[in-house]
């Protein structure tokens, strides 16, 4: 039996959506924010396209300007309204795109919208995306302005177990001295079992000398050094415990102050010497 019109046109748009992979419907604007293309950008906005034009996927053209890292376009998009916190149908939002992209300046100016903070109920965590990637002004950033350095995403972890995970030293390494946990990781997979896992030396010395404990064992009752066949991280945790009462110190003062109240150590009136010795410096 044939299709009624309503039926067949229904059938039609599907196959396009299916085949197009949900992009039938990307505009003008979407393309020219994702290349950076201010200036045509701007003439579509004066030609009355709406700032926040949505794909099926729930994409905008300012996640668009976002991934692609660019300021100009993003902070013309924002000065026509648009959304600094859409979120698109897989949970991504701009500050996202931002941290993908890795550009400190145009996550300022996103930061700067107050709605514009990481949902804790969203899967895509802003911090974690930029842990994984080296993106350590971004890390930096998100922590000034509150977020928790400790968060855990399902299926991922904390922003520092992401970082062992990708061997992102500088991350781990900006994380540590920021105050994030070093015990916190994917339920009992500590930090140092993922980094031991994938062969991390670098990040396993940053994480024992910031007081991780290199007994601890996972879901499976594993210890980090069961883990690695790899001779120097053996050696590196084989001989952790040896830590000096200076090392000792540092780690109880650091712990009992937090991640909040150790970002403002800075303020206090401690000699120099005490503050380097405090954040590592």
């Amino acid at each position: 039996m044939c299709c009624s019109w309503p039926q067949f046109v229904i059938k039609c748009v599907c196959v396009c959506v299916c085949v197009s992979g949900l992009w039938a419907d990307r505009t003008p604007l979407h393309d020219a924010a994702l290349q950076g293309r201010l200036l045509p950008l701007r003439r579509l906005l004066s030609q009355g396209l709406h700032a926040d034009m949505v794909t099926l996927n729930g994409v905008t053209p300012l996640h668009e300007a976002c991934l692609g890292g660019h300021l100009a376009c993003a902070k013309l998009l924002l000065d026509h309204g648009a959304n600094a916190s859409a979120v698109s149908a897989d949970g991504a939002t701009p500050l996202l795109y931002a941290c993908y992209s890795g550009n400190p300046a145009l996550l300022r100016v996103l930061l700067k919208h107050s709605s514009a903070h990481h949902p804790a109920h969203l899967l895509n965590s802003p911090i974690h995306a930029a842990a994984k990637r080296n993106h350590t002004e971004c890390v930096e950033l998100l922590l000034s302005h509150g977020v928790n350095a400790n968060m855990v995403v399902a299926g991922e972890g904390t922003p520092l177990y992401c970082a062992c995970e990708a061997r992102s030293t500088e991350s781990v390494q900006r994380l540590l001295l920021l105050g994030a946990d070093v015990h916190c990781g994917r339920g009992c997979d500590t930090p140092l079992h993922a980094a031991v896992r994938v062969g991390g030396a670098k990040e396993v010395e940053l994480l024992l000398e910031h007081g991780a404990d290199r007994k601890c064992r996972n879901s499976e009752g594993r210890t980090p050094l069961d883990l690695t066949t790899d001779n120097h991280i053996k050696h590196l945790l084989q001989t952790a415990g040896t830590r000096s009462l200076s090392q000792l110190s540092r780690l109880c003062i650091r712990q009992t102050l937090g991640q909040k109240r150790l970002n403002k150590a800075k303020v206090l009136h401690l000699p120099h010497i005490l503050h380097s010795y405090l954040l590592y410096q």
